[in-house]
């Protein structure tokens, strides 16, 4: 009888990706990984810098301005670095714009440091003692940088484990809820303290802004360990 040709079957857009993800491992084994070990090195200094950051932020509740730019500039200067990076690479293991992403994430969270900073400045006068979950919103914004810069740590490693990026990214992600839930806890006390007749309007303003800032930071994190865990699922 007959032989006839056989043809490929069709793959669906999730085969194709895993296809091509692979495909881009070789090639990134083949051409060598100076320029993801680069990049995984200057990922996690710029992690590390933030977490100093954090720290510096909430030992002096937010109050030191010089410091905390000081702080800022030292990440910016590092994230271009991975821009130079990036712009030069030719292959690598992770998609260069989600790799871009996840740096401005993680600088986005030293900016929002620097943002409030600034706010507690220019409202010097109404904020001169920092409420309980103001300090706990900072604490809350360190330890999810701490989570990251451990999820940071996987990219160096040959493959990333999903089990284990998804069980830290998860962490992350419920205390960016706690968070959200510590702010509008404290709106509604803040609605209630100043909607009084001849409240003053402006303290109003300086807190309910601030804990928005504050609230920012921790979204900006979450955001950091999505990404990552967007990442792990593409190695799946």
């Amino acid at each position: 009888c007959e032989k006839r040709p056989t043809y490929g079957r069709l793959v669906d857009g999730g085969e194709f990706e895993h296809m091509l993800n692979t495909m881009r491992g070789a090639l990134a084994s083949l051409l060598g990984s100076s320029g993801n070990d680069k990049f995984t090195v200057l990922l996690r200094r710029l992690s590390q810098t933030a977490i100093e950051a954090a720290r510096h932020f909430r030992e002096t509740g937010g109050q030191d301005l010089k410091g905390t730019i000081d702080f800022e500039h030292r990440a910016d200067l590092i994230v271009d670095e991975i821009r130079e990076l990036l712009d030069n690479s030719f292959i690598m293991r992770f998609d260069i714009p989600d790799t871009m992403r996840l740096s401005d994430d993680i600088d986005d969270v030293v900016d929002g440091m620097r943002k409030v900073a600034l706010h507690i400045d220019a409202y010097k006068p109404l904020l001169t003692e920092m409420r309980p979950e103001v300090i706990e919103l900072m604490e809350l914004s360190e330890t999810m940088l701490k989570d990251v810069d451990q999820l940071i740590a996987m990219m160096a490693e040959p493959r990333l484990s999903l089990a284990r990026v998804r069980e830290v990214a998860n962490r992350v992600d419920e205390a960016e809820s706690h968070a959200d839930k510590l702010v509008s806890d404290y709106e509604r006390k803040l609605v209630a303290q100043y909607s009084a007749p001849g409240s003053n309007a402006l303290g109003f303003i300086a807190w309910h802004q601030l804990f928005h800032l504050l609230e920012q930071m921790t979204d900006d994190a979450n955001h950091c360990a999505k990404l990552i865990l967007s990442l792990a699922r593409k190695e799946a």
